[in-house]
């Protein structure tokens, strides 16, 4: 998961836990000493306290002085400073009980020469406990017997305990806070200050200021690090300026080739045109010659008329077609039914002769959206289709004709910028939009196309039929026609099966 803190937040962060923790821990180990300390001492004076007794009671017990162990105790409690005692004879009678012993003894925190010291309450971090619970007897090889227990309480170890921590949690907050100012303080003027002049040069070259670089004030890790960003910046500003000499020099290649491309265009389109009218203006040339030298047939003569009329208006539709590839409609553009325009192209159609024994069956869809065309150029693509798949199936077969809507992705415009909320913005930023086309499908039952020849039917001047037959212009002619208006013409064809042409047009004007 990738972190939404700067790098100081990161660091101060850091610095407070780490410093929170090691005083935090140097408190509780102080304490902990301190405690340990304190109940160390309680020990020792419980044990005095114990050998004391043992000596008062025997001392006490062998002189048959029973009855005076009431004032001994006493006694002997004010001065050891115990607060509960309880004393058994060799019988289990008690013969001294002063103040109440606890039920419970607690844990056992000391044993040896038969004193056995227990802790009541208490515990790691709770404290040194409330009491200790002493059970003693008679020292070995002495001349009575007796059992005794008493409790020393530890009040004033707890309440000089409790002083302590406050103490050293004052300490600790205050030496936290200053270890912590210093860290953030020389955190900021030796790291983020540094890290920060770097950042903010970095973004004034990447704005464009190449010439910038940052400051080197230090030789250590921060120096080093700015003085190989410098390094960078260099290099970066040598290879901007020659990317940009080298793409400087592809523009100037790129004009140079789309020149000759264009020269080599026209030199294949004028080289097509002289192929085309050669044929016709040959055949014209002999018809004049055998005019020339005289006709005595009127009926021959009228013949040689009509052959040399139909040549001229082959090179003249030659030359018309060759002109509408580039020439400009000046009819304005208008809302075309696709669907009632293709019905009024097929009833021109049933006139031609290559259409007499050609069956067309329509599958329009009937909420087809209308397209913005201009609507004479549109019916010159649909006939030029028309009929080429009419000759395609030798003037004999069935011609599909169907209509559908289609959602494609489209591109923004090259070179136009755009902004949020601006409709081309989802393509501009990676999510192409989509946009509904009127699909026109043209589906013959014909010999097809020959699949090395596929990609080359919409070139200038290419065409399968016969000499004479074909100008090799029309698919070319419509595919610039329906690309002038954002759409365009896709065929899919298998030889001996049939061809379909399918013609894209957009809903409004590219």
């Amino acid at each position: 998961m990738r972190s939404v803190l700067g790098i100081r937040t990161q660091l101060v962060t850091g610095i407070i836990i780490l410093t929170l923790a090691a005083i935090g821990f140097l408190g509780i180990f102080s304490i902990s000493i301190i405690q340990r300390n304190a109940l160390s001492s309680k020990l020792f004076e419980a044990r005095k306290a114990a050998d004391i007794l043992r000596v008062t009671l025997d001392d006490a017990l062998k002189g048959g002085e029973a009855s005076a162990l009431e004032g001994y105790g006493r006694e002997l409690m004010r001065s050891v400073g115990i607060s509960a005692l309880r004393v058994k004879d060799r019988s289990g009678s008690v013969v001294f009980s002063e103040g109440r012993l606890p039920t419970d003894k607690g844990e056992m925190i000391s044993f040896g020469d038969g004193i056995k010291i227990y802790r009541i309450g208490g515990g790691w971090l709770k404290g040194p406990g409330t009491m200790l619970y002493v059970e003693t007897g008679a020292k070995p090889g002495g001349t009575t017997s007796f059992d005794a227990a008493f409790t020393v309480s530890l009040a004033d170890i707890a309440s000089s305990i409790s002083g302590m921590q406050r103490f050293i949690v004052l300490y600790a907050v205050v030496d936290s806070v200053i270890i912590i100012a210093l860290g953030v303080y020389f955190l900021s003027v030796f790291i983020i200050r540094p890290i920060r002049r770097l950042e903010s040069t970095a973004s004034l070259i990447a704005a464009g200021d190449l010439d910038r670089r940052a400051v080197v004030e230090r030789d250590d890790e921060i120096g080093s690090l700015a003085a190989k960003f410098n390094t960078m910046a260099d290099r970066l500003e040598e290879e901007i300026k020659r990317l940009e000499r080298v793409n400087a020099e592809l523009v100037e290649t790129q004009e140079e080739l789309l020149r000759t491309s264009t020269l080599a265009a026209v030199g294949r389109l004028a080289a097509g045109i002289a192929h085309e009218i050669g044929n016709p203006l040959g055949a014209v040339s002999g018809y004049l010659d055998i005019l020339r030298k005289g006709v005595d047939d009127e009926e021959e003569e009228r013949d040689i008329l009509e052959r040399t009329e139909r040549e001229i208006s082959r090179i003249n539709r030659i030359v018309r077609d060759f002109l509408d590839i580039s020439r400009p409609s000046d009819k304005p553009l208008r809302e075309v039914d696709v669907n009632a325009l293709l019905r009024e192209t097929l009833a021109l159609l049933s006139h031609d002769s290559t259409f007499r024994d050609v069956e067309v069956e329509l599958l329009l869809k009937d909420d087809i959206p209308p397209v913005i065309i201009d609507e004479d150029k549109l019916r010159q693509v649909f006939m030029n289709i028309l009929l080429n798949a009419a000759e395609a199936m030798g003037g004999t077969g069935t011609i599909v004709v169907a209509t559908s809507t289609e959602a494609r992705p489209v591109e923004p415009t090259k070179g136009v910028k755009v902004r949020k909320g601006d409709p081309d913005f989802g393509a501009a930023m990676g999510r192409r939009r989509m946009r509904e086309f009127v699909v026109v499908t043209f589906r013959d039952s014909g010999c097809g196309i020959r699949k090395e020849d596929i990609g080359r039917i919409f070139d200038p001047f290419f065409t399968t039929k016969e000499p004479g037959k074909g100008t090799g212009l029309g698919l070319f002619v419509s595919q610039g026609i329906i690309k002038t208006f954002g759409g365009t013409i896709e065929v899919e064809s298998t030889e001996d099966e049939g061809s379909v042409f399918r013609v894209i047009l957009q809903r409004g004007r590219s």
